[in-house]
């Protein structure tokens, strides 16, 4: 029952009367994708191929513009070794590029 300033305005049930809920359906057990459907509208080129020397490229490099402290003492501090900062040259994992799937409808 809704009720404003104290007067019944409209009574029901929420499931029945209101379109709260989204309503119940039943998949139908007949209905299914064909065989030969294809869900990927892009898929890799399978005639990419990694560029050689992609995978030697370091993600960070010392810091050529690093250097060592004045006050560092290898005994007590250890070896010095430069910070380390993301390299330029790095463009990330590879992945072949993606080409639209002849097969998708």
């Amino acid at each position: 029952e809704v009720l404003i300033d104290g007067e019944s305005k409209q009574t029901g049930s929420l499931k029945e009367d209101w379109d709260m809920l989204p309503p119940k359906e039943i998949k139908d057990p007949e209905q299914s994708k064909p065989a030969d459907w294809v869900d990927e509208r892009q898929i890799p080129d399978p005639e990419d191929t990694k560029p050689e020397g992609w995978d030697d490229i370091p993600k960070e490099i010392p810091d050529p513009d690093a250097s060592k402290p004045e006050d560092w003492d290898d005994e007590l501090d250890g070896d010095w070794e430069p910070p380390m900062i993301d390299n330029p040259e790095y463009k990330g994992e590879w992945r072949p590029k993606m080409i639209e799937n002849p097969e998708y409808k």
